[in-house]
């Protein structure tokens, strides 16, 4: 399943879906192993050109949101669940036709691949959880066709805890691509967008056939490990990744009330030390990173718009640099090398 609009205003994944259904002959007969299946994340939020209309629908998949039961009702029925907004029902919607983490004996579609673009400099950024082993070659994979691109690993390994989209089906595999406007179409943003999606394909395709992709991405990690950049892990609800969170307005919880420093726009990726600047008060005072996350961190979705909201949760994400085992998808384990066993 590939999934465009989760975000409403992020253009790029809606182009991308209508234009395989346009060209459908042509890409089933590249990948003629593979039932492909397009879907449209948020209809209602697209049409208003918004990233959702009530709440992020891409931290609604949480088990515990998705299955929450109204106790106040004896009806059995899906009216039972709390699904009061539009997010919420459409998450709900989404989760019986990807594979109902409410329901163990229900169908999962195998693989649900997320189009997604960002405001901030990210490039071509893979998202993948730690510990599935297919994604993780996938993602491997993928860096090999698409030079220049990052693996960006999150360590949520238990499935029915990620709050994201992608998590409702069996595999989840995340494409993100920026800088992009909202509500913005880029030619260069979708041949990336596309470039990443036919790696993956690709590689779907190839393992389907009973090719020794193993064998074949071994050549180009002979030590069995990836690099990728890790995520800081989350510490507040609903949320797959950690942040910096910057204070809001208190007219407004959507506006900030601190400014990205300059030296830190544009520059994902990039190296940030303790006491480097972070943000820019309105009386001109710069706040610098005291090393919450560590002495040297890597900041990831740089002023990207669609953190400007509560229900998205505010802030800059951060990572550090890591990678991951290529057979396993697990990642290395910096504090206790001696002990990196699996069994």
């Amino acid at each position: 399943m590939i999934v465009g609009g989760t975000h409403g205003n992020e253009y790029t994944g809606v182009w991308c879906i209508k234009s395989l259904e346009m060209q459908r002959k042509k890409w089933e007969s590249k990948y003629p192993s593979l039932q492909l299946e397009t879907i449209l994340g948020n209809p209602e939020a697209h049409l208003l050109n918004k990233r959702f209309v009530d709440t992020d629908l891409n931290r609604e998949f949480v088990v515990d949101k998705l299955c929450a039961i109204d106790e106040s009702s004896s009806r059995s029925t899906i009216n039972q669940r709390r699904l009061d907004t539009v997010e919420s029902i459409r998450a709900r919607e989404l989760d019986e036709i990807l594979g109902s983490k409410c329901d163990e004996n229900s169908h999962e579609v195998d693989v649900c691949i997320d189009l997604h673009s960002t405001t901030s400099n990210m490039g071509t950024t893979i998202i993948i959880p730690e510990g599935d082993e297919l994604m993780a070659q996938a993602a491997a994979y993928v860096s090999l066709k698409c030079p220049g691109s990052r693996c960006l690993m999150h360590s949520i390994p238990e499935r029915m805890h990620r709050p994201n989209l992608s998590s409702a089906a069996k595999h989840g595999f995340t494409i993100e691509v920026g800088p992009v406007p909202v509500g913005v179409l880029r030619h260069d943003a979708v041949e990336n967008t596309e470039a990443a999606l036919h790696a993956i394909l690709d590689f779907l395709q190839r393992v389907n056939m009973g090719e020794d992709i193993y064998g074949y991405l071994q050549d180009s990690f002979p030590d069995g490990w990836v690099p990728c950049f890790r995520t800081a892990p989350a510490v507040r609800p609903g949320e797959i990744s950690g942040k910096i969170k910057w204070p809001c307005d208190p007219d407004n919880p959507n506006f900030p009330a601190l400014m990205v420093h300059k030296s830190l726009q544009d520059r994902d990726y990039q190296l940030v030390r303790k006491g480097d600047p972070l943000f820019v008060a309105g009386d001109g005072s710069v706040v610098n990173y005291e090393g919450s996350h560590g002495e040297e961190v890597y900041l990831i979705f740089i002023n990207e718009a669609g953190y400007y909201y509560q229900s998205s949760g505010t802030g800059i994400g951060v990572a550090v640099e890591s990678k991951f085992d290529l057979e396993y998808g697990m990642l290395f384990d910096f504090e206790n090398v001696d002990e990196l066993t699996y069994e």
